[in-house]
């Protein structure tokens, strides 16, 4: 390689340093003699995005300026580029910047009905608003109602479909989500609270008490009202354990929390059979007369709970046909304990060519509206269990060892198809009488004693199995509704304050129910009670309009 001279060498070097001047923009006439260049920095190449948004002052390198407003933010190395995120994200000058307050146009399905009188679904615009508090509050009550557990929102998958249907909300933390619950569970008792301070109408408290299975007693009190806008409500205000099932705790427990609620207007507590809840009821008459807060000196405080007596009259009905219930709950709970046996029984099913959709079900001992259901779906199959005791000898053998002795044979089934139809009209009584969303007391009236005209006309059937269960459930029903003077009269008034009956309705139902004598004291209670109770409403309006004039 040729050697370079010296006056070479200090041409080239000169040129290799002008050339490196002109690559940081200084130029050679701007370069004075006796000038010496600073230190120079190599500048690496921004690679964030936040740059594509920011520019570096020119006389201030350690802060670059957003070129949609102008806000100046630090831009050290040893810093980072988030906070020039963070600006770019909230810059309201941005041209996609998106205030999460702001309203997005929706639609949402809507029934029209058009003049011809067709009926058309038809998308009608709507406003929605991104609101994080009210998101974080459905959220709680979600939990609360589908009765989830707090670390639901921890899970992977419910954090990715939260992040795919609104990347913008941040999903709870477990601990976050529990405040949450409470605080919701502080704002409805305390609006509840307002409601019982503030209307004028009266409570009726259901309660009921039982034992777990960790042999600890608890008690449930809820609330039944209708406010100012006429609208039925129900409530659980309590549900506490309790030391025992005595009536005086069980009636120290509901003093205790209607104190609490400052709930004193009470018009009757509804309960079942149990001696325990005479006892209660005689423990709350004391303090309900004191309150004032009864109607007509809490004599009918005490309401016995018509689906309760309706399930304790069919459990002395299937009293004589207990060993044929027993036999078909023992063969649905051979079907239904493994899939290998389920699976022999559907081929049953093909072969029968039972083109049911359903399958059998079991049912729960201590509710008779259960093992009605599951007689009834059971009696559809009654040809695959007949052929499963043919083809399978294990089913056979299995049933050998119940107590019941054996499957269900022919005799079984006609038994539980004879006396299905009459268990049905008691089950439809039941739902009737057990609904929570729609006014009952209205109906309890015909709804009873329509039960007792169906058994007193099945006494006399000619199937011998029925007339038995008849004479069982008539003895029951009469323990409850024979004697007219342990009767709550409020029912056969609320029967009368509904418009489409009167006082001539009421008393035609209880001249077909009863013999003379009984009937006569029986009307005779409620034109008595129907006219203390107006006399006692008529008073109280009489005082506060005296009071309101002297005010």
């Amino acid at each position: 390689m040729k050697q370079l001279g010296t006056k070479n060498l200090m041409i080239v070097m000169r040129q290799k340093f002008w050339r490196r001047l002109r690559k940081h923009g200084i130029r050679r006439r701007e370069w004075g003699k006796n000038q010496k260049p600073k230190t120079m920095e190599v500048r690496r190449k921004k690679t964030s995005d936040a740059w594509e948004h920011f520019q570096v002052l020119a006389n201030d390198v350690d802060h670059a300026k957003c070129v949609y407003c102008g806000t100046k933010i630090g831009c050290k190395s040893v810093n980072g580029t988030n906070g020039m995120k963070r600006h770019t994200e909230r810059c309201k000058k941005a041209p996609f910047y998106r205030d999460k307050t702001q309203t997005i146009l929706d639609f949402e399905s809507r029934t029209q009905i058009n003049t011809d009188g067709t009926v058309q679904t038809v998308s009608v615009p709507k406003l929605w608003r991104y609101n994080y508090d009210e998101i974080r509050k459905a959220l709680a009550k979600m939990l609360i109602v589908d009765e989830l557990p707090f670390a639901f929102v921890e899970r992977e998958c419910f954090r990715q479909f939260c992040k795919v249907a609104c990347s913008e909300f941040v999903t709870p933390s477990c601990a976050t989500i529990t405040r949450d619950c409470y605080g919701l569970f502080i704002e409805k008792r305390e609006e509840l609270m307002n409601v019982f301070n503030n209307f004028s109408s009266r409570v009726c408290l259901t309660t009921d008490t039982w034992t777990s299975s960790q042999n600890l007693s608890y008690m449930c009190l809820t609330a039944h009202f209708i406010d100012d806008n006429w609208k039925l409500h129900k409530r659980i205000i309590n549900f506490c354990p309790v030391s025992g099932h005595s009536g005086e705790l069980i009636g120290k427990s509901v003093e205790n929390c209607l104190l609490e609620w400052n709930v004193k207007r009470v018009l009757n507590v509804i309960v079942d059979n149990a001696s325990s809840n005479d006892l209660a009821i005689k423990y709350l008459k004391k303090f309900f007369n004191l309150w004032d807060g009864c109607v007509l000196n809490s004599d009918f405080l005490h309401m016995r709970c018509a689906a309760h007596i309706l399930n304790l009259v069919v459990k002395d009905g299937l009293k004589d046909v207990n060993v044929s219930v027993l036999k078909v709950r023992a063969a649905v709970k051979y079907v239904r304990s493994s899939p290998s046996r389920l699976q022999k029984f559907k081929s049953c099913v093909e072969e029968e060519k039972i083109t049911s959709k359903g399958l059998v079900c079991l049912d729960v001992e201590t509710r008779w509206n259960s093992t009605y259901l599951m007689l009834k779906s059971a009696l559809v199959f009654r040809k695959a269990f007949k052929n499963m005791k043919t083809k399978f000898s294990p089913y056979t053998k299995e049933h050998m060892k119940q107590p019941v002795g054996g499957a269900p044979d022919d005799e079984d089934w006609d038994k539980i198809q004879s006396f299905l139809p009459f268990l049905e009209i008691f089950y439809n009584a039941t739902l009737k009488l057990s609904g929570s969303h729609y006014v009952t007391g209205n109906t309890f009236v015909e709804e009873i004693y329509d039960i007792g005209y169906t058994i007193y006309d099945y006494v006399s059937d000619p199937n011998d199995d029925v007339k038995k269960m008849a004479k069982q459930m008539k003895l029951k029903f009469d323990k409850y509704w024979a004697n007219v003077h342990n009767i709550n009269i409020l029912m056969f008034i609320a029967l009368i304050l509904d418009p489409r009956n009167n006082m001539k309705y009421t008393e035609h139902i209880v001249r077909n129910s009863y013999d003379v004598s009984s009937s006569y004291t029986l009307c005779q209670r409620i034109q008595d009670a129907f006219n203390s109770l107006y006399e006692s409403y008529a008073q109280k309006v009489e005082s506060s309009s005296t009071n309101l004039a002297l005010g």
